[in-house]
């Protein structure tokens, strides 16, 4: 019974005994080749260890396979298989176990290095050294069958073993082929995946303040022509704070712009904090700021508003407030972006002004303007 091992490389390889069959008629190997060859097995029998150091003395004598070889612990191991290959050319069992024993050699061969170079130039002295042996008969005959015969039959066993180790050549390539194949598959994979990763945070930076990591004026103008697009489609209303900081300059001119910085940093820490999953806050430029407040009336976003001050109010202030702005969208009244910019810019500016009587906090919008 052959083992796991034994029959999943016959499967991989795709040896059936039909396959076999076909393989000894293309070479003509037929029962007469098998009854000339047994005929030959006790003579061969008899002298298998003078044929074995015969071929490897000859084998040793070329520098390049005696480098392959190495030791003579190998060069021992190498002679007992072959000793035993000898033997099996001669048995007449030519069936799976043999071929799969050929194929086991070939797999060996090719893991540990022998070129088709080098197993040719074997095959061609082994069938040599044989031949040599058998033609040695002085009778001309070998168990009543010319030499000629069992020499004949003998070459078409030994390039049908070839052709069985070439075929594992060829298989142990192309499963390195295909593992190469998945390695640099994988790797590309990877590195595009990479790729998309390092995209993603390139786009994240274009798009975001380096400072505040708030967003950039560029994806607040791409967000808020998003939303209006939405709102309109959907019939639903979108709000817009834009607002600036009171007392900024003063702030930048008096402590200096890392303070400045610092300050801005609370603006975007404060805005964080307020908004909702579906809110977009940016930094529109210096010391402005904007808001996208989507699917709110101006009721709620003054609600927005003066949650925002009161986050912003519990940190460092440096007594520092905000100039709001505040323009709706609606099914009433569908606004253009950039009027609608315009607006809240303009609203914001009243604001401003406000600013400049009165201190804290202060927002304009249609419903209420007034002081914070």
């Amino acid at each position: 019974m052959k083992t796991k091992i034994e029959s999943s490389l016959l499967e991989q390889m795709q040896f059936s005994n039909r396959e076999i069959a076909l393989r000894k008629r293309l070479f003509g190997f037929t029962e007469r080749d098998v009854a000339n060859l047994v005929a030959c097995r006790e003579l061969i029998a008899v002298q298998v260890d003078e044929i074995s150091e015969d071929f490897y003395r000859q084998q040793v004598a070329e520098p390049e396979i005696a480098m392959v070889i190495g030791d003579q612990d190998t060069l021992q191991r190498l002679k007992n298989s072959m000793h035993h290959y000898i033997l099996e050319l001669f048995q007449g069992y030519y069936d799976a176990e043999y071929v799969n024993k050929r194929l086991r050699v070939g797999k060996i061969h090719k893991r540990i290095g022998v070129t088709p170079k080098l197993y040719m130039s074997a095959v061609w002295l082994l069938m040599s050294v044989l031949e040599n042996f058998i033609q040695a008969e002085k009778s001309g005959k070998i168990g009543g069958v010319p030499c000629a015969d069992i020499q004949m039959s003998l070459r078409k066993l030994i390039l049908f073993d070839t052709q069985l180790v070439f075929d594992t050549y060829i298989n142990s390539m192309t499963d390195e082929i295909l593992i190469a194949k998945q390695e640099v598959e994988q790797y590309a994979e990877s590195l595009e995946q990479r790729i998309a990763e390092r995209t993603q945070q390139l786009h994240e930076i274009a798009l975001r303040d380096p400072l505040t990591g708030l967003f950039n004026q560029r994806a607040f103008y791409d967000s808020l022509h998003r939303q209006l697009a939405i709102a309109e489609r959907t019939n639903d209303s979108v709000c817009l704070v834009y607002f600036d900081l009171n007392g900024f300059k003063k702030l930048n001119d008096s402590m200096g712009h890392k303070a400045g910085d610092a300050l801005l940093i609370l603006v975007g820490e404060a805005m964080n904090e307020t908004l909702r999953n579906s809110d977009l806050a940016c930094r529109y430029g210096g010391d402005e700021f904007c808001i996208i407040l989507p699917s709110i009336d101006l009721a709620q976003a003054q609600v927005f508003c003066l949650r925002l001050t009161e986050h912003f109010d519990h940190k460092e202030t440096c007594g520092i407030t905000f100039s709001m702005g505040v323009i709706e969208s609606n099914a009433a009244l569908r606004l253009e972006m950039n009027e609608m910019v315009r607006l809240a810019d303009t609203k914001m500016y009243l604001a401003k002004e406000l600013s400049h009587a009165e201190s804290g906090h202060h927002i304009e919008c249609s419903l209420l303007s007034g002081r914070f």
